[in-house]
Parts: structure tokens; sequence; C-alpha cells
């Protein structure tokens, strides 16, 4: 009869089941949160490059290569 299971047996996995529970628990409630902290820098981080490209196009402009490009005042000789 070594294969019956005791209802002690029964209770200290139940007891340990609800021990490893609580710790994923604990541990999805970190992770959602870190989640969120990482979201909140990633915006934060996006909206800094987007404030960092609008000065830059302030003071040094860039020339987009699929611009036309109004020739008529230049000398058409020099070209």
């Amino acid at each position: 009869m070594g294969d019956v299971v005791t209802k002690e047996e029964f209770r200290a996995e139940r007891i340990k089941l609800e021990t490893d529970r609580m710790v994923l628990n604990e541990r999805l409630q970190a992770l959602n949160a870190e989640r969120e902290t990482t979201i909140t820098n990633l915006s934060m981080v996006a909206g800094a490059l987007q404030t960092i490209n609008v000065f830059l196009d302030r003071i040094d402009p860039e020339v987009d290569p699929e611009d036309e490009i109004n020739m008529s005042s230049s000398d058409q000789n020099e070209v």
C-alpha cells in the first residue's frame, strides 16, 4: 500500500501550490508596474525626439531630395 496518498500530503501540496500562486501573482504585479513605467519612459523619449527634431528643422532645415527646386531665380548657365 505504498501508493496511497494521505490527506496530509494533499494538504501540504495545497499549501505549496497556494504559496506558489501568491508568489507568481506578486511577480506579475511587479512586471505590470515595470511595463507601465517602460511605456511611460518610451513616450517621454519619443516626445523628446520630436522636440529635438523640431529644433533641428528650425536651425538647420534639410532639403528633401524628392522636393522640386525652383531654379528660375538663378542663372541657368551655372547648372
